[in-house]
C-alpha cells in the first residue's frame, strides 16, 4: 500500500517540478509522513504530507510534525491524502486534502479501486461476421 501511497505523491508533486520527497518518522502513528520541498528563485518551499489509510483520518503524525516548523522554516502548506470516500469532516479547514485514486471505501470496507472486480466494466456486443458469397475474381463482360 505505501507503494501506490508513494505513486500517488509523486502525481500531486511531480520530480520534473522540482520537488524531492523524504519521509520522516511519524510520532505514535501508523500514518506515513512526508516532507515535499524544491527550491524556487533561491528559496525553499516545503509542505507537509501524512497519508492515512484510515475511514476517519486523523491529522495527530501532521500536527506533531508540522510543530517544528514555525518561523523562518514554516511550512508553506499542509496536505492529507486519504483513500475515496474518507470521512474528512473531523480534518481542519487549513489542511488540504487530496484523495488516492486507487484506495476507496466502499461499505465501510477500504478496497482497491483499480483491481479488476471493483472496476466498473461497459461491455460492448459483438457483431457477428457476415458470410458473405465468393465472387470470382474475373466475371465475363457483356459485348
Amino acid at each position: 500500500m505505501q507503494t501506490f501511497a508513494y505513486k500517488e505523491i509523486r502525481t500531486q508533486f511531480r520530480d520534473h517540478d522540482g520537488w524531492v520527497c523524504q519521509q520522516v518518522l511519524s510520532p505514535g502513528t501508523r500514518d506515513m509522513v512526508f516532507f515535499i520541498s524544491r527550491d524556487v528563485r533561491g528559496k525553499k518551499e516545503t509542505v507537509a504530507l501524512a497519508v492515512s489509510f484510515d475511514e476517519e483520518p486523523s491529522v495527530t503524525a501532521l500536527s506533531a510534525v508540522s510543530a517544528s516548523h514555525k518561523g523562518r522554516n514554516a511550512l508553506k502548506a499542509q496536505y492529507l491524502l486519504v483513500p475515496k470516500a474518507a470521512d474528512i469532516s473531523a480534518v481542519p479547514n487549513e489542511i488540504q486534502v487530496l484523495s488516492m485514486n486507487a484506495f476507496g471505501f466502499v461499505e465501510g470496507k477500504l478496497v482497491w479501486l483499480t483491481k479488476k472486480k471493483n472496476a466498473k466494466h461497459y461491455a460492448q456486443p459483438e457483431e457477428p461476421a457476415k458470410a458473405e458469397s465468393a465472387v470470382p475474381a474475373c466475371e465475363p463482360h457483356a459485348a
